[in-house]
């Protein structure tokens, strides 16, 4: 299904963040000669025309543009195609990726990998059944930040033992912004609203950098605003079994913008801070003079590439990189926003993730 090392690949779902995000990255591999976008898919036509003028803008040439399900089916049954991308609401990730993943293809689908864990672990364990060799990705572009990674770094040269986190972040989500303004946004047919097609992302940052997964949380959630279908609000201790707590203060109800996650250690401390286009790293161990390095935003390129490189069978540019786009790590992220809006003031387990070999 290769030729020459080329990855060929169509886009499932053509919106806001696959024109924006994920074009310009997938251009300039094929610029590079490391992929050809043959089709780009949409539930409707005029939304996969719009992605594919991004690509006709970028490379002189558009990919076929298919809508519907005749057109999902014709990519379906293209044996020159060997990997799709899933951009598509949360209620539809995971059915159209394992359509995608019975019908042959190597699947890149965006987080979170579906509406609740008992989607995400229905689909895990029909993929391990029926995949054989073919790659199951989930998109988190908080793993493959370089700043967060730097961060699990810091954690472990410097902390020593662990003894609390904490995250903050404050996201603007007004009304009528280009994301807000989405119907199935404001449809919000998935569990948590906002909370779980964003927050998700803080959740997979605590969990890289401190290299654990929470056992429980309690949470006060709240609804601040009058446009946002769901809570938009919450307060949050995540228990890391017997080892130590976190805490995740998360709102969309505000107009400032702030992100900062803090491990505090028996030796140390690491900082994580949102700056500009990136985000600062302070690590300082004891009473010495702190160190910081700034890196700018990387995650989105950086997992689509670890991804066509699986998918070629060429190394990775960081040896994590494939164990880091593995479902398993995206269940483990929505278990915890789950368990987050689930929570009712009480403390409730995070569930864990199957063990499926």
């Amino acid at each position: 299904m290769m030729e020459s090392g080329v990855l060929r690949i169509a886009h499932l779902g053509s919106g806001i963040f696959a024109r924006e995000a994920h074009a310009p990255v997938f251009i300039e591999l094929q610029k590079a000669g490391l992929v050809q976008t043959d089709v780009c898919w949409s539930r409707s036509i005029e939304s996969a025309r719009g992605l594919a003028d991004v690509y006709e803008k970028g490379l002189g040439t558009a990919p076929e543009v298919l809508a519907g399900e005749d057109g999902l089916q014709t990519v379906l049954n293209r044996d020159d195609i060997s990997a799709v991308t899933v951009v598509l609401p949360i209620y539809l990730q995971a059915g159209y990726s394992l359509r995608a993943i019975k019908a042959g293809k190597h699947v890149l689908s965006e987080k979170p990998i579906a509406g609740s864990t008992e989607e995400a672990e229905s689909v895990i364990r029909e993929w391990k059944e029926t995949s054989g060799s073919i790659h199951y990705c989930i998109a988190e572009n908080y793993r493959f930040e370089k700043a967060f990674r730097e961060a699990a770094s810091g954690v472990k040269e410097v902390c020593g033992g662990v003894i609390s986190a904490s995250i903050t972040a404050f996201v603007p989500f007004p009304e009528g912004s280009k994301y807000e303004s989405t119907q199935w946004r404001r449809d919000s047919k998935h569990l948590g609203g906002v909370l779980l097609d964003s927050a998700v992302h803080f959740m997979a940052g605590l969990r890289l950098v401190l290299g654990a997964d929470a056992t429980e949380v309690f949470s006060v959630n709240s609804k601040k605003t009058a446009h946002m279908p769901q809570v938009d609000t919450f307060n949050a201790i995540l228990r890391f079994g017997d080892k130590f707590t976190a805490s995740a203060t998360v709102t969309y109800a505000t107009s400032t913008h702030r992100f900062n996650l803090i491990v505090v250690g028996s030796d140390g401390v690491v900082i994580v801070e949102r700056v500009g286009g990136g985000y600062k790293v302070t690590k300082r161990r004891g009473n010495d003079e702190p160190s910081s390095v700034t890196h700018g935003f990387c995650g989105v390129e950086n997992e689509i590439d670890a991804f066509v490189r699986l998918c070629l069978g060429k190394d990775p540019i960081d040896p994590s990189d494939p164990d880091l786009l593995d479902p398993i790590h995206a269940f483990s992220d929505l278990a915890m926003i789950e368990g987050t809006v689930t929570s009712g003031e009480r403390f409730v387990p995070v569930k864990p993730p199957p063990r499926i070999s």
